[in-house]
């Protein structure tokens, strides 16, 4: 599923503070994905940023709300970060390519993120 092919409505879960952080994600995406707006550097950055707050906030709801699947979604957070951080190295070194084909994918990647993870976290929210 590449950003083309992913429906807006996909990544949101109807939680307002995550649907918040699921908004500026996309809006972050978007920018990188743009090849008129895209400056690889100044917008990894600000996804590298913007996924540790948005990491931090989900994971103190998990913890606060004792959610019953907090590891796994830790662990999938911990693989996205270390990924990212691949890829500021990545682009930092030359490689642009790499860079436009990750950015490429990551709406696919977070739609698939927010239906299996963040969707079941938002009801379990929801009910507590």
């Amino acid at each position: 599923m590449t950003a083309q092919t992913v429906r807006h409505a996909e990544i949101f879960v109807g939680f307002k503070p995550i649907d918040d952080l699921h908004r500026e994600f996309e809006e972050i995406v978007n920018a990188l994905n743009d090849p008129a707006e895209a400056d690889y550097g100044e917008h990894l950055l600000a996804l590298h940023e913007h996924m540790l707050r948005h990491t931090a906030l989900e994971e103190r709801l998990m913890r606060e709300e004792h959610y019953e699947h907090l590891g796994p979604h830790h662990r999938e957070h911990e693989r996205f970060i270390e990924r990212l951080a691949d890829m500021r190295r990545r682009f930092d070194a030359g490689d642009v390519d790499g860079v436009r084909h990750y950015a490429a994918e990551l709406m696919g990647w977070f739609a698939a993120h927010a239906q299996a993870m963040d969707a079941p976290l938002a009801k379990w929210l929801r009910g507590h």
